[in-house]
């Protein structure tokens, strides 16, 4: 595994729906480096990712009046070592791998659009850039991250709009992105489980009618399925 370092970062103030951005030192290990963490990352930290990056975009094109971050791929994003996403800062001499990494055949074919050959300052080189690092991140993840036919359908579908396939499907800000990324959580996992078990003793309930069963902590009092469902149902709601 390879070790956290120190590289500088871009670390954005809001005040009044404006952005500013100041230089600062954050350990951690380089997005690409991080995913080569077999199994190390979960999907709840994968989605999470996804937003924080987008989030760090946009906040950039906030602080630079729609000038894109251009060299936007899995070397220029930091994951710190408390999980969250951030920005190289492309102005610093520290962070000239990232331009020398960018020469590389392999990357110039993944991570720059095929517009790229001119000066592109426009957000739409962003786009492009984000779209082929989510798919990047999620062929990293794909051998122990399984995603459900929604979230497919969800990630393929801001893709798509992202590398500019049709253009009629085109997303004119990142905000546009931030509403479609799915949501994924702990709590609503948990409560999904619940209602599922709910549901079990519910049909149990119905299909066998009433239950009895003998409890001895009870005193002998027979107490019915359908005590046993009303009970797992209160405690669930409180």
């Amino acid at each position: 595994m390879i070790t956290a370092e120190s590289y500088d970062v871009l670390k954005f103030v809001e005040h009044g729906g404006k952005c500013r951005a100041s230089m600062d030192c954050e350990r951690g290990r380089l997005l690409i480096q991080r995913l080569g963490d077999s199994g190390g990352i979960t999907k709840e930290q994968l989605f999470k990712w996804f937003k924080q990056l987008v989030y760090e975009l946009e906040k950039y094109h906030r602080y630079q009046n729609g000038k894109c971050y251009r060299y936007l791929n899995p070397y220029s994003i930091l994951v710190t070592e408390e999980e969250k996403i951030m920005l190289l800062d492309l102005s610093s001499k520290s962070s000239g791998f990232v331009f020398k990494n960018m020469q590389m055949p392999a990357m110039r074919k993944h991570f720059l659009s095929p517009a790229s050959a001119v000066e592109n300052t426009a957000p739409d080189e962003d786009f492009y850039n984000l779209g082929k690092t989510i798919q990047f991140m999620l062929a990293r993840t794909e051998d122990y991250i399984t995603l459900t036919r929604r979230e497919t359908y969800l990630l393929s579908g801001i893709i798509e709009k992202c590398l500019g396939e049709n253009s009629k499907k085109k997303y004119e800000n990142l905000k546009q992105v931030q509403k479609e990324l799915p949501n994924i959580t702990l709590k609503r996992v948990k409560k999904q489980n619940k209602k599922t078990i709910l549901i079990i003793l519910a049909i149990v309930l119905a299909l066998t009618g009433i239950c009895t069963v003998k409890a001895a902590a009870d005193g002998g009092k027979n107490i019915s399925g359908k005590d046993i469902y009303l009970t797992y149902k209160q405690a669930d709601e409180e």
